[in-house]
């Protein structure tokens, strides 16, 4: 009886569902592709992902396994990939997680020069930066470099390992 009445209770209340109703997506999008050229035109950066929701309540768009381009100075760019990503704050932050890479390429090459993975990314679109406290391996050619955070300037081609370097040179063949 008790649970009959309480179960009448929950049905017949008025529903303020304003709450719910802001934490809701108000828009979806899907086969994204979206290009940001500088004041001169040249291509600034790139973001693809199949499918993206947009949230009102703190205007953010989530992002199914986006896949972002850097692009620098000299032809050089870095690739940025992760199973989900968050664009916030007018679409200047970008942070991704879960298996998140970094490639960097260098001139019209299409195979990386480096590459770095970490679980979460939280990148500056404007200032060209990223940070992470997790984690981070970063592989080039016969080198392995494993830390515990980093912050990388994409601008001065820097990045700096926070804590627990270490790293192991493979020597390479000779012929």
């Amino acid at each position: 009886l008790l649970g009959t009445w309480y179960t009448w209770q929950q049905l017949t209340r008025p529903s303020d569902n304003s709450f719910t109703k802001r934490h809701q997506s108000d828009a979806y999008a899907t086969q994204v592709i979206i290009f940001h050229t500088d004041s001169e035109g040249n291509l600034y950066d790139q973001l693809k992902t199949p499918l993206s929701v947009h949230y009102p309540l703190d205007n953010s768009i989530s992002l199914t396994t986006p896949l972002f381009n850097l692009f620098l100075k000299n032809n050089e760019s870095w690739e940025l990939s992760a199973k989900y990503g968050k664009l916030k704050e007018n679409n200047d932050h970008l942070q991704l997680w879960d298996n998140v890479k970094l490639n960097q390429k260098k001139g019209l090459s299409a195979y990386p020069s480096s590459t770095l993975t970490t679980s979460t990314l939280d990148v500056n679109l404007k200032e060209k930066t990223a940070e992470t406290s997790a984690p981070v391996t970063i592989t080039q050619a016969n080198q392995t470099i494993h830390a515990i955070g980093l912050h990388a300037n994409f601008n001065t081609k820097t990045i700096q390992l926070l804590s627990q370097v270490k790293g192991q040179l493979k020597p390479t063949k000779s012929k």
